[in-house]
């Protein structure tokens, strides 16, 4: 006789049994994913709570100018002329080049500090913050070569450094963006123009920004982003989406403008577009942002 001891099979074990035990597996697993949602949810929030305590402030967007073309105009050729002179397609800047050409910029950046900013009308505005921002981070960088990052750069030389005249006002990169830039032009694209001279930063375009085309510049930068993995990249069969940090750093501009970051992403990529419109609600995970110069030594596909 056969006395070894075998475990109940599915065919043998009484239908009681077997219902209880599918129950039981049917629950066990609704408790695991649940917790996994959890978790991930919880995680979400303690991030969101860390950005609004540590991160950028929080403002309102609205547009404080009219959008009036009347009233003086800037020449930003010198810079225009920089930038293409010394930065590539792709946005790597030659800063060692950009060294010999110092005095044009020192000449731009002057010029920036008599513009009669408070006459001007809004786009005229917007090209001389966001021209002035970029040309005083480039020159933050030329007076710390030679430097690794903008980080390495003592903070109290930095962005907090009330060093910047715009127009007759002297502010700091952090005054420029978030006192002068964000709450006074409801434009998230915005983030995607200013640029902090790292790898992870959008890259800096090869021209500077103009009034009369301000609209399509900021689109075609959005758009550039957007076709980048560098900052953004989303699988379509699996709804894996992964952002650039700066939609969690300034997510709430985004949602102002747009409902959520998903949904600011969408406007730029026909996919996740197309994936929100058949019910998918993709949770962003954030790609790594690299701190790195964004040097033509530090070039990398994009």
């Amino acid at each position: 006789m056969d006395t070894t001891k075998h475990e109940p099979t599915s065919t043998s074990m009484p239908s009681t049994a077997r219902t209880r035990r599918t129950v039981i597996i049917a629950i066990a697993a609704v408790l695991l994913v649940g917790t996994a949602t959890f978790a991930c949810l919880n995680a979400r929030l303690i991030e969101r709570k860390l950005v609004r305590l540590f991160g950028p402030p929080q403002v309102e967007l609205q547009e404080a100018y009219s959008a009036s073309v009347s009233g003086p105009t800037m020449d930003h050729s010198t810079f225009d002329s920089l930038l293409k002179k010394r930065v590539d397609d792709d946005g790597w800047v030659d800063y060692a080049a950009l060294k010999e050409d110092q005095a044009k910029l020192d000449s731009y950046l002057s010029a920036v500090a008599s513009a009669p900013f408070d006459s001007m009308g809004r786009d005229e505005k917007l090209a001389l913050l966001i021209n002035g921002y970029n040309a005083s981070t480039l020159k933050l960088i030329l007076d710390h070569m030679p430097t690794d990052s903008i980080q390495d750069i003592p903070e109290a030389d930095r962005w907090d450094a009330v060093r910047w005249n715009l127009g007759g006002n002297l502010w700091s990169l952090n005054q420029i963006e978030h006192e002068q830039i964000r709450p006074k032009f409801a434009e998230p694209r915005v983030h995607f123009a200013l640029v902090c001279a790292a790898v992870g930063c959008p890259p800096l375009r090869k021209e500077a920004y103009v009034a009369d085309r301000m609209e399509e510049q900021l689109q075609s930068q959005t758009e550039y982003v957007h076709q980048h993995k560098t900052w953004f990249t989303f699988d379509g069969s699996s709804s894996q989406l992964q952002l650039t940090k700066l939609y969690s750093w300034y997510g709430g501009d985004f949602e102002q403008v747009a409902g959520s970051v998903t949904q600011f992403a969408a406007r730029y990529s026909a996919e996740l577009k197309q994936a929100l419109e058949n019910g998918t609600t993709p949770q962003p995970n954030w790609l790594p942002y690299d701190w790195k110069l964004n040097s033509v030594e530090n070039k990398q596909p994009r």
